[in-house]
């Protein structure tokens, strides 16, 4: 029954119920199909397990679906498991939409095509003090996910020193420490509250014993990256070959910002090329993004006013990868809407 893991995965990643693909009631009348369901989602020794609410939801559909099917009464029947569980999600009191919507819930990702997995903590509605929502995956981080996940990702960053720059709920480098062999990787991100909360999630992605190569540390761009706290423990020091990014340009105001950062990665820190995705919600702050590439000056005084003692400019080209997401009916993981385009470029220096 393949399509009870996609619909689990979808479950665990806690995709809106519109977007499940729920089996017909035809299908989900059958014993096996709803035994099947109770074992690979609604057992509550299953970890992580989704949030009250969501469960409450799912759970109230499913069932819903099962009694319209039910032409026997004699032969036709609800597992016992299911309305054992529903019984118990009823009769536990309801968060209220504020609780709700504040609650840091574990999220559970299925790579495309594999058993690959990987558990964030977060909150879909909190607003941080930056005023953004940080606190979630977004479409172009599951974008450029199963990118990573695909042979030609994989081959961008395995063995390689990764740094991913706002990494919100560090979903990528979590992927990319668990699953694609990389020798380390750096997760920055300006909000602490954020830093804090991927370094709780390193313990629901360990593999066994081995500790996974993942160093989160707080950075504000326009700013010097230093080798303090958890980066003290960064093999070979502050050193990458590679930098990842997802959604960071939904602000014109924070492009001179990321341009000095981009400038200084390829400048100071080894970068050889940075992989970014956008989500194209605002073409026009993406592009000024990307023409400042074009014409990016490797030191921050000339965008920042005159820090420092102006010198050489650096060109950089840019790319645009072939890689295009599955349509989102046909996903098996890493579930996420492509209703509006996404993007994937690769920056690199000019020769």
């Amino acid at each position: 029954m393949e399509f009870i893991h996609k619909l689990a995965a979808q479950y665990f990643q806690l995709v809106e119920l519109n977007h499940l693909d729920l089996p017909p009631g035809s299908v989900l009348v059958r014993p096996e199909v709803q035994a099947a369901l109770y074992e690979h989602m609604f057992d509550e020794t299953i970890f992580p397990i989704p949030p009250h609410s969501y469960r409450s939801r799912v759970l109230k559909q499913i069932l819903s679906r099962i009694e319209e099917s039910i032409t026997d009464p004699e032969q036709d029947e609800i597992n016992d498991d299911l309305m054992e569980s529903w019984s118990t999600l009823v009769s536990q009191p309801k968060p209220s939409s504020l609780q709700q919507a504040q609650q840091l819930s574990l999220v559970k990702y299925t790579a495309p095509n594999s058993t690959r997995t990987v558990t964030t903590s977060e909150s879909r509605g909190l607003i941080l003090s930056g005023g953004t929502t940080g606190n979630r995956t977004w479409e172009a981080a599951l974008h450029l996910g199963s990118f990573l996940a695909s042979n030609e990702g994989e081959e961008l960053v395995r063995g390689k020193r990764v740094i991913e720059l706002g990494a919100g709920t560090g979903f990528l480098a979590l992927f990319c420490a668990r699953h694609l062999g990389v020798q380390s990787v750096v997760v920055t991100d300006r909000e602490p509250f954020l830093i804090d909360n991927i370094n709780a999630c390193i313990r629901y992605n360990q593999n066994g014993e081995k500790p996974i190569p993942i160093y989160p540390a707080v950075w504000e761009w326009g700013t010097s990256l230093d080798r303090t706290g958890e980066l003290d423990g960064v093999e070979g020091g502050l050193k990458f070959d590679v930098a990842l990014g997802a959604d960071l340009i939904y602000d014109t105001d924070l492009v001179p910002l990321l341009l000095s950062t981009v400038g200084d990665l390829f400048d100071n820190y080894g970068v050889e090329q940075f992989i970014i995705a956008a989500t194209l919600r605002n073409e026009d702050t993406f592009r000024t993004f990307l023409n400042g590439c074009g014409e990016l000056i490797s030191r921050r005084e000339e965008i920042l006013s005159n820090m420092l003692t102006m010198s050489e400019t650096n060109k950089f080209t840019v790319e645009t990868l072939s890689f295009e997401s599955t349509p989102s009916e046909d996903q098996t993981g890493f579930f996420h809407s492509t209703s509006i385009p996404i993007r994937t470029y690769r920056i690199s220096r000019a020769n």
